[in-house]
Formats: C-alpha cells, structure tokens, sequence
C-alpha cells in the first residue's frame, strides 16, 4: 500500500507540473498578442485568440491561484489526482498545438538565414521571451518576432490553432462545476461587453467562428445598442453591415431586417384594443398568438420632440428582442415587432412562449402574490425552492440586459408573466417567468433622455427614492437594482409589500408588514430600522445578503464613485452585481 506522504507529495508535483504549463501557455499567449500591425484580415483571428487567452486566465484565477502556494497543495486528496492528471494532459495538447504552429518559425528563419532553435524546449525559449522583453535572447526577439508576425498572416494556420485551444478550453471548463461554469462565463461577457468596443465587429466573428453563442450575441446587440444603425438607412456603408436577421430571429443584425414594424390591421385583436398603464392585448399575427405589451410614458414631450431618436429606439430594441435570447440567459419572450397605436404610443408583440395554447392569457406574479392574501389561497405558496429559481431567473436577466448595455427602468410584480406548463393544467410555471414592460427602457448611454414611466402608489414602491417624486435623478443602472431587490424581497417572503398587513390578514409563518398608506418610506425602512434581516430564517443568509445588497444603495455608492470613465464604471458595476447578487443566489437550494 502507498504511503499517504507519498501520495500527498505526488498530486502536489502533479498540481506543480499543471501550474507550469499554464504559466507556459500563458506566455505563448501573450507573445502571439504583443504583435502589432498585423493584416486586417487577421484581426478577427487575433480576437478570438484574445478571447481564449481570457478564458484560460479566468479559469486559472478561479481553479489554479490559491495552488500557487506549495502549502496549500498539501490539503488536497489522492481522490483529485485523476482530475489534475487530466488537466496536465490537456496542458500537453495546448502545447503542442502552440508547437506545432512554432514549428512553422524555424522553416521561416532558415529561409531567413536565422539559427533554428535546436533542442531546447519552445515553450521554455517562448518563457524566456515574454518574460521580459529586455532580456536578450539566443536568436535575437525582433528576429522571432519577424517569425512570428509572419506566422499570423497564415490564415489557415492560424485558424487551426485558434480553434484549437478553444476546444482544449472547453474542456478544461468541463472540469468544474455548472456553477462554476456559469459564473466564467459571465465574467467573460463583462469583460468584452465593457471593452474596446470598437473591436466589437471582430468579436462578433470570432465569437462566431468558435461557437460562442452568448459572446456573439452580446457582440452583436451591442453594436446595434452602440451604433444606432436602422435598416431603412440607405446610404449605411457595406463595412457596417454585420449579420441578416433570419425569420426566426435567430440573430441580431444591423442589416435591412425583413421588417419590424406592423400595423394595427395586420394583426386580429381578441380583444379591445387600447394602451392604458399595465394593459396588455392579445391578438393573432398570421398562424400563431401573440401578446402586445402597449406602454404610455408620463410625459411624452420627447417623444413628441425627437420622433426620429423615439423611432431609432424601438427599432434598435425590436431588433434585439428578436433574436434568440436563450443563451444570454433572459426570460423574455421572443418579440416579432413592434406597432404605433397613436404616434406617441407604442406596443411589442411578442410570441407566447412554446407549450402555452393559443391565446392563452398569462398571470403576473403581482396577481400571485395578492392571491394568498385571501385565506382560502395560503396554501398556495410555492416551495422555497421553487422561489429560489424564479429569483435566479430574474436576477440572470436584469444582469445581462445590463450587460449589453440597456436599461429597463420599470421592473415590478406587474411585469413578470407567467403561463402553465405545457398540459398541466392552469398553475403557472414559476420557473419560467418573462419580463415585459420595455416601453420607457432605454440604452445604457451618455445623452440618452430618460422618459419616466406613469406614477401609480403600488408601482413607486418598486422605485428607487431617487427616481420619483418632482425632483428625480436621470435613471442610472443601479435604480434597476433597487427594484430588483424589492421584488426579491417580496419573493422570500412570498409577500406583496403594498398589500394589507394586519396580523388578521398575515400568515402565520410570515412576518407582517405596515401599509405603504400608512408609511410611505416603507421600503426604505425595510432595511434601516433592520425588517429585512427577519429574511433569513425563512430564506436563509445568502438569498437575504442578497436582497440586503440590492436595497442597500451600494450599488449607488459604487456607480458614482466610478463616474468619468464610463467602461470602467459599468465594468465595475457588472463585477459587484455578480459578486454580492448573481452569484450569491445562484448556490442558494432547497
């Protein structure tokens, strides 16, 4: 039998041998990237091998970084070995594809009289290069430099390795949990989303040629959010066009579309008609149901003023809600256009969800929620866990609308819809809520106005303290949070917070709340005189750190304290909503 001093010491050297290789590729990375003034039709290629770069540091970050200290090898087990076996295996293959496209050096530098590299190791020589550009090496770094560039401008040599180390990536990635998983490839987003962005054309390609469905997408939604382009601009140039939406809205363009726009007689309305706050229709389009989402501003002055930017906006917003959102991760049903009810009054259709019966009407979670206020109904309340996956759902969402670079700015009860599983019966599906309600929502852009949505006493209670009233802010990011969090709030607890909070009415299990009539302040109350803190012993502390997070203003602090550089302060924002919120309740279980 093996002694445990020699198994402890062999997982450490295995763990030693994966930290070097990855120090290794790392290093070849970087010298592939450092390489200026490359061909244009390469750059598309350099971007993706940027994108893999990125991939394997936020893995290494998350998998490796705590390892780099030799004690804390020691406390892992035998039982991981297989795992880190697998991990240097997979090492092994990056290097040799880096290899086996360094090969192609050495033929160029003997056509160039330069001195191959012999028998020492490449990624050694590569190590020795990148580690400082001063230090002089055997062959000179502008000779292997020259070497290098020329390399890049093989297309198709350059293509197979890309590809690749993608897909040495993606195994490493499936050497971590889902959660896991998920988290990096959020990080991802936010990395590229708060980039350069204009490298954002070559993102979208090479995103595209590796298979990264939710970088392509939030590539492109960008440069629609970004550039504005419509597609009745005649004289927009043939470099600017990125994709064709196709018919069934599979990706987001800038293109001429086949066509968002509607009119009222082109759909068949099952119903009256007519845009109030909250009313929604149902009607036909063609062969399939359809939900019209109609929506009034407060005060429609600029709407009225600027008709062009008001039809650039929804245009821009119905290109985006038409593609297929599912890897982005947002519970948003798909949008098949948009329709002018009065010129200042505008309505989306979107599909009904896959399973749900024609012109089947949906619930909100508002309806819900003032459902087991009545006795009779108590027993209605969801499982904890089923509470928790509604929240994750919502939170996912808010997060990555944000990420590519939008803001809702009317998140409530009475915009999250929900329709029954698919033959069963008429319970709604919590588990897959949709957000509706974008008709005031806006990029996330300097000099983009702020229509602010009608004032009602339930719906201000979702509204941050600085966005009502007569004197209210422009809407930053952060006020989208805050009604976030009181939504999550009242999920916890399963618990409207405009409702009636008497201890006749309140169930018993569930802590009562005074009336908004009574207390205006309520929600900011909630977290100063400490309410909320009785969230953890019915959801646990997670979810209620979260909440806490959320409702706390931190995200105000953070927002304005990043002022002036606008990447860095949306990519700061984006880091701490996934750190104190995203992240939190994606392990919260029950």
């Amino acid at each position: 039998m093996s002694d445990p001093v020699s198994l402890t010491l062999g997982i450490a050297g295995v763990v030693g041998s994966v930290i070097q290789a990855y120090n290794a590729v790392m290093s070849a990375y970087d010298l592939y990237l450092e390489i200026k003034d490359v061909p244009s039709e390469y750059e598309d290629l350099r971007m993706g091998l940027l994108l893999e770069h990125q991939r394997l540091e936020l893995w290494g970050s998350h998998v490796l970084a705590e390892y780099h200290d030799e004690r804390n090898r020691s406390r892992l087990f035998q039982k991981h070995i297989t795992t880190w076996r697998t991990m240097e295996w997979i090492f092994s293959r990056i290097r040799e594809a880096f290899i086996e496209n360094n090969q192609i050096l050495d033929d160029y530098g003997q056509q160039m009289g330069l001195p191959a590299q012999g028998e020492s190791s490449v990624f050694e020589y590569i190590n020795r290069l990148s580690l400082s550009t001063k230090s002089p090496s055997k062959h000179g770094l502008s000779n292997y430099t020259k070497r290098v560039k020329f390399v890049l401008t093989k297309q198709k040599k350059m293509k197979d390795l890309v590809t690749q180390l993608s897909h040495w990536n993606n195994g490493l990635d499936q050497l971590t949990s889902r959660l896991d998983q998920d988290s990096s490839r959020r990080r991802l987003r936010t990395f590229f989303s708060t980039s350069d962005t204009t490298q954002l054309r070559h993102l979208e390609a090479a995103a595209d040629l590796l298979e990264h469905r939710d970088i392509q997408l939030m590539a492109a939604a960008r440069i629609v959010i970004e550039q504005g382009y419509l597609s009745e601009q005649p004289d927009c140039p043939p470099e600017m066009v990125v994709t064709t939406p196709s018919s069934d809205g599979q990706c987001i363009g800038t293109s001429p579309s086949p066509g968002y726009r509607l009119e009222m007689d082109q759909l068949k309305w099952q119903e009256k008609p007519y845009a109030t706050d909250q009313i929604r229709a149902m009607a036909r389009y063609g062969e399939e149901s359809v939900i019209v989402d109609w929506r009034c501003c407060q005060d429609d002055s600029w709407r009225r003023k600027h008709p062009k930017a008001f039809q650039r906006r929804t245009e821009n917003l119905t290109r985006i809600l038409n593609s297929d959102l599912e890897p982005l991760g947002l519970s948003i049903l798909h949008c098949v256009g948009y329709l002018n009810q009065s010129q200042h009054v505008t309505g989306y259709a979107f599909r009904l969800p896959s399973g749900a019966k024609p012109g089947q009407k949906p619930v909100t979670l508002y309806d819900l929620l003032k459902r087991v206020e009545r006795p009779d109904q108590r027993k209605d309340i969801p499982d904890l866990g089923e509470r928790f996956e509604l929240a994750k759902a919502l939170v996912t969402t808010i997060f990555n609308i944000h990420n590519i670079g939008w803001v809702h700015k009317n998140i409530q009860t009475k915009n999250i819809l929900f329709w029954p599983k698919p033959d069963e019966g008429i319970e709604p599906d919590l588990s897959k809520p949709y957000l509706m309600g974008f008709d005031i929502s806006r990029p996330n852009q300097p000099g983009e106005v702020s229509e602010k949505p009608l004032s009602h006493f339930e719906d201000d209670l979702y509204r941050h303290p600085h966005y009502k009233g007569m004197f209210a802010r422009s809407f930053q990011p952060s006020f989208d949070i805050y009604s976030l969090g009181v939504i999550l709030y009242e999920i916890g607890l399963w618990r409207n917070i405009a409702f009636q909070g008497s201890s006749k009415s309140n169930h018993p299990r569930r802590p009562s709340l005074p009336t908004h009539n009574s207390d205006p302040q309520l929600v900011e109350r909630m977290v100063e005189q400490g309410t909320i803190m009785a969230m953890k012993q019915y959801t646990g502390a997670r979810y209620r750190d979260a909440v806490r997070s959320c409702l706390s203003r931190d995200f105000d602090n953070l927002w304005e304290r990043e002022a002036g550089n606008q990447q860095r302060q949306l990519q700061t924002y984006l880091e701490q909503f996934q750190n104190m919120v995203v992240d939190k309740l994606a392990v919260c279980n029950a």
